[in-house]
């Protein structure tokens, strides 16, 4: 998440986009060998229009998941086959407006125009995957614990030496 105010990935310049593909997908790395299969995960506001979005900041969501193809199988059930893309960098010329961003894999980009799908749709579909379908809302259920453990657990895996 940028700390100057930026509506969404697609709206980096080149450079941040880059410098911000080169650490996500360090972290991507990081959870990937702590807690399995991470997807990433934006729903990006443009120009106002929320889309799926809740926040009109940016943010990217990383995700441990058991099954990535199972939540691009719920983004083609709502938004039909959507674009790929070669990397985040294609963001800017493939967003035209409020969409959703979606990588399963470091190699697999993916990206819907924001129509039809429901607010929060990517906590909705990771909910339901790891048993908590009703518990998307972070506001409702923060699962404060969960974020302790977390936190404990990633710190000590991030300087944990590299095998």
């Amino acid at each position: 998440m940028p700390i100057e105010h930026v509506d969404a990935a697609a709206d980096l310049a080149p450079l941040e986009l880059k410098s911000t593909t080169e650490a996500i997908e360090r972290h991507r790395t990081l959870l990937e060998s702590t807690f399995g299969p991470t997807i990433i995960a934006e729903h990006g506001a443009r120009d106002c229009d929320l889309g799926a979005s809740c926040c009109t900041h940016c943010h990217l969501h990383l995700i441990p998941v058991p099954d990535p193809d199972a939540v691009v199988a719920a983004y083609r059930e709502v938004g039909g086959a959507g674009q790929r893309l070669s990397g985040m960098d294609d963001l800017p010329a493939a967003a035209t407006g409020a969409y959703l961003y979606l990588s399963i894999r470091p190699n697999e980009h993916l990206i819907w125009g924001a129509r039809g799908f429901p607010r929060q749709f990517v906590r909705r579909v990771t909910a339901r995957l790891h048993g908590i379908g009703d518990q998307y809302d972070w506001r409702d259920h923060p699962f404060h614990e969960a974020q302790q453990d977390t936190l404990r657990i990633l710190r000590t895996a991030a300087v944990r030496p590299a095998a």
